[in-house]
């Protein structure tokens, strides 16, 4: 699953290099083919995003001066496919980001509808039965330098109180839980839900370099 992660990343970046130049706005899918925790503690269970943002919820005017970062790559919001500048139509609203089984980067406004994508490519990953396996974040592309092991359910609300907010890089997904990147401490902005076992070389693609402040 891993090589084909990679590789349809890959592809929809080689896309986006060759587009032609025009104003960002919608495009039709025919121009493309397209096959409350306690500080750092595991949970009983894998927590999801809706239920976090249920647990944290943003205050409206947070909300509302979000910027999102342009990904490496083409988007699909909301079923609808936008090169990746075409993201800034959604500013001053959250997105919640994940990656198809095929490599495409996906994007809901909804984060109920991002979780029902995501069991729809991957199967129940929300319903797994922990165990002891540990999923890796690198501080480096291609998996390299320091690494933050990350338990099956861990939740990690303040990277800063480890020295690694805004470091993560790539990430290497263990089979025992999806693990969840947040833009902003305590679950806030953007989250990014990468599935069990995926691997992601290049987090700049899928616009999440250097940019979680926490974990769940």
């Amino acid at each position: 699953m891993g090589r084909k992660l990679i590789s349809g990343l890959c592809l929809a970046l080689l896309l986006a290099a060759i587009m032609p130049n025009i104003a960002p706005q919608a495009y039709s899918l025919e121009n493309y083919t397209l096959k409350a925790p306690d500080v750092n503690t595991t949970s009983y269970k894998v927590v999801k995003p809706s239920e976090i943002i249920a647990l944290y919820p943003m205050l409206p005017e947070n909300e509302e001066n979000i910027v999102h970062e342009i990904p490496g790559c083409p988007v699909i919001i909301d079923g609808t496919l936008y090169k990746p500048e075409g993201i800034a139509l959604f500013n001053g609203q959250r997105l919640h980001f994940t990656v198809s089984e095929a490599g495409y980067l996906h994007a809901f406004t909804k984060a109920r509808e991002m979780e029902s994508f995501l069991e729809d490519e991957y199967g129940p990953v929300f319903d797994l039965a922990l165990n002891s396996d540990v999923s890796e974040l690198f501080e480096d592309w291609l998996h390299m330098g320091d690494f933050l092991d990350c338990l099956a359910g861990q939740q990690f609300p303040q990277l800063s109180l480890l020295g690694w907010d805004n470091c993560i890089s790539s990430a290497k997904i263990s089979h025992g839980a999806p693990v969840t990147l947040w833009d902003y401490a305590w679950f806030g902005g953007d989250s990014f839900t990468m599935a069990p076992g995926s691997s992601h070389l290049v987090l700049t693609l899928e616009g999440w370099n250097d940019r979680a402040s926490s974990i769940s």
